[in-house]
């Protein structure tokens, strides 16, 4: 089959359009409760989100969480106003690990480009660590 010219500068051109930005493409990382723990430990003022629900939050959450649903409008720009640094950590985690995985994606689909999903959520953290219910 005979490709004229035309046809190849085109399919270079898409190729070398599309490909540089998928590699651009940030992606959030999902860390077990271990690692999660020390990076926490290691930033300064982290940014901790709960999306589970608020009664969920009070029963017990991470120490210095901010609990926020995922699913609310203001989601974004609320997370924007408690965490206005782009470039700082951004700690999301809900009761298994799934639901913060669609947090964590919106969340770098906003422009926040340092973001960690726990791993199994608080069911996986509580077989290492305490809550707090402050």
């Amino acid at each position: 089959m005979k490709i004229s010219c035309p046809k190849c500068a085109l399919i270079l051109g898409l190729m070398l359009c599309v490909f540089p930005l998928q590699a651009k493409k940030t992606k959030y990382v999902t860390l077990k409760p271990d690692d999660f723990k020390v990076k926490i430990e290691q930033t300064v003022n982290p940014c901790v989100i709960d999306v589970r629900s608020a009664g969920d939050f009070e029963f017990g959450h991470i120490s210095g969480a901010i609990n926020l649903n995922h699913n609310e409008l203001q989601f974004i720009s609320e997370l924007k106003r408690q965490c206005s640094n782009t470039d700082d950590p951004i700690f999301v985690y809900c009761n298994l690990g799934k639901t913060s995985k669609l947090a964590a994606q919106k969340i770098v689909e906003n422009g926040f480009t340092n973001v960690y999903n726990l791993k199994g959520g608080v069911m996986a953290w509580r077989k290492k660590f305490s809550l707090v219910t402050e």
